[in-house]
């Protein structure tokens, strides 16, 4: 019998509801005692009980209207374990100053391709970005406790490179090492981790603030859902807005088909990390995996003349499709109230 059920019938074992224990909550305040002496507050009660297949008609059985005034109880009756920190101005102003640290250094590669060998600028920058990265991703609204999933670094770096190198490939590496737009481009890329922090934060305050202000599990849902489309929409509007400038700068056109390629890419990694962030590393790991196999095996088919697109449509065809189906897992995952705990285990 699982927890949820158990606690479903545990009221009732002995009868009705007038026949049976006086105190129908003291059974499930100790099955759950180190939960509710860690919460922070009640809301840390509602998510860890929601993971444990709580719902609102569960709470029912212990006399109470929702899953929310349950746990409002087993917060009041259980000491806390440790006095909780009263949070000061820094935790809600997350610093944007790390995630400046990749584009500076890409930037700066940029620029010194056109006055360097190829082969030393690389061997500055990419030990230089490899430190820049994990400087900007280890703390704030990117770090990800439960780190990224199996092979999710790797899925990384595989889906940047193939983008800037996959199409190119296909056609014999023609026209020099990087050209100057795809430069701009990796440029805006690396610059798009500022607004990815901001959008990852604005999404975990506010679903918060409705984790306050819902009384059901469902109410918090239909709200968060619609939350978590504007967000991935308004990193989507940002991500688009620095690659027109990155290809403003170096005269290159605008044609959309250039830029849905590293498009799709910020879109399918940010949506990745943000399930990682609320506790959910291993689809993420798996929809950016994914989209490495797709781009694998349409590269090959391109080599040996059987794909019938242009090689430029795989990365966007490969990490659009995985940025939709990621999206679609988040609207339910991520809607769920136990995604919202201060530290969302992995699940």
């Amino acid at each position: 019998m699982s927890q949820a059920q158990e606690a479903e019938t545990g009221p009732r074992r002995n009868g009705s509801r007038k026949r049976g224990p006086a105190d129908p909550v003291r059974g499930l305040m100790h099955r759950h005692r180190e939960l509710c002496a860690e919460a922070v507050d009640p809301l840390e009660i509602v998510a860890g009980l929601e993971a444990q297949g709580v719902t609102d008609r569960v709470a029912a059985g212990f006399r109470h209207r929702d899953v929310f005034s349950l746990a409002e109880e087993l917060y009041a009756r259980v000491p806390r374990a440790v006095a909780p920190a009263p949070a000061g101005p820094s935790a809600h102003r997350p610093s944007l100053l790390p995630t400046l640290l990749p584009p500076a250094v890409c930037a700066a590669a940029a620029w010194a391709l056109g006055v360097l060998p190829p082969l030393v600028v690389a061997a500055v920058a990419v030990p230089l970005l490899l430190l820049a990265l994990p400087a900007a991703l280890r703390r704030g609204p990117l770090s990800v406790p439960y780190g990224t999933g199996p092979g999710g670094a790797l899925w990384t770096c595989w889906l940047v490179v193939f983008w800037l190198y996959g199409p190119r490939a296909a056609d014999g590496f023609a026209g020099g090492v990087l050209p100057a737009a795809d430069a701009a481009e990796l440029t805006a890329l690396a610059l798009s981790l500022a607004p990815a922090a901001w959008c990852a934060h604005r999404f975990a305050t506010a679903a918060r603030g409705h984790l306050l202000r819902s009384r059901t599990l469902e109410e918090f849902g239909g709200a968060v859902r619609p939350l978590l489309a504007g967000t991935l929409a308004l990193f989507l509007a940002a991500v688009l807005t620095l690659l027109c400038a990155a290809r403003a700068v170096v005269g290159a056109p605008l044609a959309p088909a250039a830029l849905a390629g590293p498009a799709a890419l910020a879109l399918l990694l940010f949506t990745a990390r943000l399930l990682a962030v609320h506790g959910h590393p291993d689809p993420a790991a798996i929809g950016t995996g994914l989209a490495c196999a797709v781009e694998a095996v349409a590269l090959t088919a391109d080599l040996l003349h059987r794909f019938p697109l242009a090689p430029a449509a795989i990365p966007a065809l490969a990490c659009t499709a995985a940025a939709l189906a990621l999206a679609a897992h988040a609207l339910t995952t991520l809607s769920r109230a136990s995604a919202h705990t201060t530290a969302a285990a992995p699940r």
